[in-house]
C-alpha cells in the first residue's frame, strides 16, 4: 500500500512501536521467571514499560486526531492502538498480581502461560510489520492471525485444566495459595485474550479496506 499522505507520519510504524513495547514487557516477564524463583527486580521493570506504553498511546491519539489524512479510518487506528495498550497493561497487571499477592515461585502452568504470551506478542510484531503493505501481505497476515488465535486457544485449554486441578477435591493446596494462583491464572489468560483481540481487529480492518 502506498503512503498516500506523502511525507506525513508513518502510522504503521507507530503500531509496530506499540507492540514492540508489549513484546519487551512479555520478555522481561519471561526473564523474571527463568530459574523457578520470580525475580522481583525484573518485575519492577514492567511498570516502566507500562508508563512508556501509556505515553505512546497519548502521542498516537494526538497525532491521529490532528491528522488531515489517514491511511485507514481514525476509529480503526485508535482501536488498534488501544488494543495494543491493553496487552502491555495486562502484562503489567501480572506483575502487580505477583507483587500484591507475594508470589515468589513459578510453576509449570505460569511458565507455560508466559511462554505463550511471548509467542503471541512476537507473532503480533510480525503481523503489524506486514500490516503496512496489507494488500500485498494478506496471506502472511492471515497466517499470523491464525497463529495468534491458536496460541490463545492453547492458553484457554491450559487455563481450563489448571483451574480444574486447583479445585480438585484431592488437591490439598492451602486456601491462600489457591486464591493467589486463581487470580494469576485469570490475569495471564486475559493477556492472551488481548493478543487475540489485536489480531482480530487487524483482520477486520483488512476485510473492510480490500
Amino acid at each position: 500500500m502506498s503512503n498516500i499522505f506523502g511525507k506525513g507520519p508513518d502510522y504503521y510504524t507507530l503500531f509496530e512501536k506499540g507492540i514492540g513495547i508489549s513484546c519487551q514487557a512479555a520478555k522481561v516477564l519471561q526473564s523474571s521467571f527463568s530459574d523457578g524463583m520470580i525475580d522481583k527486580e525484573e518485575i519492577k521493570q514492567l511498570k516502566d514499560l507500562e508508563h512508556e506504553g501509556d505515553k505512546h498511546v497519548h502521542y498516537c491519539s494526538t497525532l491521529i486526531a490532528d491528522a488531515f489524512i489517514t491511511p485507514i479510518d481514525r476509529s480503526d487506528m485508535l482501536e488498534i492502538v488501544r488494543a495494543i495498550e491493553s496487552i502491555t497493561d495486562s502484562i503489567d497487571d501480572i506483575g502487580n498480581q505477583i507483587y500484591m499477592m507475594h508470589i515468589t515461585k513459578t510453576n509449570e502452568t505460569t511458565v507455560k502461560f508466559v511462554e505463550l504470551i511471548v509467542q503471541a506478542c512476537e507473532g503480533l510484531c510480525t503481523l503489524l510489520s506486514d500490516f503496512k503493505q496489507f494488500k500485498r501481505n494478506q496471506k502472511s497476515i492471515k497466517e499470523m492471525t491464525v497463529y495468534v488465535n491458536h496460541i490463545e486457544e492453547e492458553g484457554d485449554a491450559i487455563f481450563s485444566e489448571a483451574m480444574r486441578a486447583l479445585f480438585d477435591p484431592q488437591n490439598e493446596i492451602e486456601m491462600i495459595d489457591l486464591i493467589r494462583l486463581q487470580n494469576l491464572y485469570n490475569t495471564m489468560e486475559e493477556s492472551l485474550d488481548y493478543c487475540e483481540d489485536v489480531a482480530d481487529i487487524v483482520e477486520q480492518i483488512i476485510i473492510s479496506n480490500t
